[in-house]
Formats: structure tokens, C-alpha cells, sequence
């Protein structure tokens, strides 16, 4: 799966908040394992393994796979990670699908001749994103954007947590994984995270899925021609090719807005590529300037500025 990198940093912050509030595992302390050298061809990333004490003393490991949409040979793929890691670890286990997306194949039990094997479907679909909201579920919020009403309280969820006390870090990765959650269902909804909190999501190790593979659903328009296949031919050339992509978006809507949009987004790219957060935190004030003729002239002296502070005095004059 795409975002298991992404996904894997959530863990790493909320495994704990996960267990309680997702899987109705109340646990005392867990930790998140790292992937031993591999044992075997078929020992894939995309298994997350967290040993975890209950009130009681009681030790088991708890596995969770990812999955955006369901495929056939899921539970016997879990099965095969439960025998490894039990027989590894020698302890008990429950093992979790957490599905992004919703199918009617989708199931929690799996049997042939000679096996009956239950295991926890987790639908973060079927969940109620204005609870989560209510109930200030912190590190639920990034999944929020596939829960039922998801769409409409994104933006309300984004801001619950850029003011938590979390860490920049976290909250940089968490930004991230819901961009890319949101992207599963609407390109607008990620387009628009993107522009919002883009400053902060630079930050986190998942936003280098953004860049170079760009969201499953959406964001390809304006970043991946100049990221996925400019950063291939280096810096500059990256940094040219994203500007035309940006321009040609505008071009291709074939309205004024449209055009803006794309200039603004290509202005904002190359700000990011030439000086990171420091030149996104000029986005705010460009993008309050009305006139495309300059929003046009910054977009071509960002090749040539050497400061965000010398590309500031084009627009103050």
C-alpha cells in the first residue's frame, strides 16, 4: 500500500489512543516494533506490530494491517503474519485490517478445510466524524476526512490540530496523513488541506509521498509533473517544469480563477523547492494580490530572487 510510510508515523504518535479508541484495547503501555531483518521472501511492510501489557500484567502483540480497498487474499495474508510473529515473539495475538474504503467483500473471518480463523475489521468509514470532533479524539482526526460527515468537518478537525499541544512533528505528520486520507475521497477537500497547512506538512517524512507520488485520488494536477518527474532531472530543471505545470492548469480551465489558481500554485511550489518554509510563509499575502499581471511577474522571478525577502519587495512597491 502507498502509505503505509505515512501511515506507520501515525502509529508511531497514537498507537496507544488507536488501541483504546479504535480497537477497544485499554492497555497500560505499548510499543511500537520495528521490523526485524527479513526471514523470509514473503515477509512484507505493510504489518505493524505493537507489543502491549493490559491492567492485569497480560502481554500480547496486537498486528494491525492497512488496507485503502480490499483485496481476496487478505485474511490469509494476516494469518500468515500472525504465525510468524507469534511463534517469533511466543505470545498470543490479535490481528487487525484497518479498511480505508468501503466494500461489500470485505470480511472478518476466513476458513478453509482445515482453518477457522477470526481476526477485527476496523471501518473507519462507519464512524461518525462530528463525534470524533465532539469528543476531541486528537489522534483520530487525521482519518477523519473517510468517516461518515468527514467532508464537511475537515477543516474544523485540520484546525483541532494545529492548536493541540502536540509537538510540530507530530502535528506535521498527522497533517500529512490527513491530506493523503483525504485524497481517498476528495481531490478538492486534499487540494485544499495542501494549501492551508502546507508550511507545517513540509516537516513530516509522509509528505515526501505528496511530492513525489502524488495523492492516489487528487494533487497530481500542478505538483506531479514538476515533482514526480522533475526532481529526476535535478533542482532546477524540477523547478521549471513544476512553473509550467502550474501555468498550463490555469490555461487548461480556461477561466481567469482557474489561471490564478495556477499561477498561485506554481508560485507556491517554487517558493517551496528554492526556500522552503521560510518562502511558503509568503503565501498568505500573495495570494490577497488581485492583479494577475504581477501574480505573472512573481511567478517568473522566483528563478532568479535570491530571498524571500528580495521576491517581498516586487509586490510592495
Amino acid at each position: 500500500m502507498k502509505y503505509d510510510a505515512a501511515l506507520k508515523e501515525l502509529l508511531r504518535h497514537c498507537h496507544a489512543a488507536i488501541l483504546r479508541d479504535l480497537l477497544g484495547i485499554p492497555v497500560t503501555s505499548s510499543t511500537l516494533m520495528e521490523e526485524r531483518p527479513r526471514e523470509t521472501t514473503s515477509v512484507r511492510t505493510s504489518d505493524f506490530l505493537l507489543r502491549v501489557v493490559q491492567e492485569d500484567g497480560e502481554e500480547f502483540l496486537v498486528l494491525i494491517e492497512f488496507q485503502t480497498y480490499w483485496q481476496r487474499n487478505v485474511p490469509q495474508r494476516l494469518l500468515e503474519y500472525r504465525a510468524r510473529h507469534v511463534l517469533r515473539e511466543e505470545l498470543d495475538a490479535i490481528t487487525v485490517v484497518m479498511l480505508l474504503r468501503p466494500s461489500p467483500s470485505a470480511t472478518d473471518h476466513y476458513q478453509d478445510r482445515e482453518v477457522d480463523y477470526r481476526f477485527r475489521l476496523v471501518k473507519p468509514y462507519e464512524l461518525d466524524a462530528a463525534e470524533v470532533l465532539r469528543e476531541n479524539r486528537v489522534c483520530l482526526m487525521p482519518l477523519t476526512p473517510l468517516m461518515q460527515g468527514g467532508v464537511d468537518v475537515a477543516v474544523e478537525a485540520e484546525r483541532a490540530i494545529v492548536d493541540s499541544d502536540l509537538a510540530e512533528e507530530v502535528k506535521a505528520d498527522m497533517l500529512t496523513n490527513m491530506t493523503l486520507m483525504a485524497g481517498l475521497v476528495s481531490r478538492d477537500l486534499a487540494r485544499h488541506l495542501l494549501k492551508r497547512r502546507r508550511d507545517l506538512m513540509i516537516q513530516s517524512f509522509g509528505y515526501e509521498l505528496i511530492k513525489q507520488e502524488g495523492l492516489e485520488e487528487g494533487l497530481k494536477e500542478g505538483l506531479e509533473k514538476g515533482l514526480k518527474e522533475g526532481f529526476k532531472q535535478g533542482f532546477q530543471e524540477g523547478l521549471e517544469e513544476g512553473l509550467a505545470r502550474g501555468r498550463e492548469e490555469g490555461m487548461e480551465r480556461g477561466r481567469e480563477q482557474g489561471y490564478r489558481e495556477g499561477v498561485l500554485e506554481a508560485i507556491a511550489l517554487g517558493l517551496e523547492l528554492k526556500f522552503g518554509v521560510e518562502g511558503l510563509k509568503l503565501m498568505p499575502e500573495i495570494e490577497a494580490i488581485t492583479d494577475l499581471g504581477i501574480l505573472r511577474i512573481l511567478e517568473k522571478a522566483i528563478r532568479t530572487v535570491q530571498s524571500p525577502q528580495e521576491l517581498r519587495e516586487l509586490y510592495r512597491r
